[in-house]
């Protein structure tokens, strides 16, 4: 005979919420390794990766592109500071390329 009063169906319940608390907490420690800092990394340059960050002498930089890419004219590569988002559109229309490829493309010089 098993005396069930509210005291011991108290306990019970508080004892098995902390299993619970204590189970949980060891898996979150658990997954949060190394592959999800690995993934943080990632997005945090994916998103770098997406600003442009041009650097040094738009017309040396402007040449290259052209000696890379025939098909660019003098009007494809204009430059407004600040427009970059313009530069980028007109550019991946006539290379045919994605918008971070592109992006890839330009810091690269």
């Amino acid at each position: 005979m098993t005396c069930h009063t509210p005291k011991n169906r108290t306990v019970k319940v508080l004892l098995t919420s902390l299993a619970g608390a204590g189970v949980g907490a060891a898996v979150g420690v658990l997954l949060y390794s190394r592959s999800s800092m690995e993934r943080r990394r990632q997005f945090r340059n994916y998103r770098t990766d997406q600003r442009l960050r041009l650097q040094g002498d738009w017309n040396l930089l402007k040449g290259k592109l052209q000696q890379a890419y025939t098909q660019l004219t003098d009007e494809d590569l204009t430059y407004v500071e600040g427009k970059g988002h313009e530069l980028v559109s007109r550019l991946q229309a006539k290379l045919g390329k994605g918008k971070r490829k592109v992006i890839k493309l330009l810091n690269a010089l």
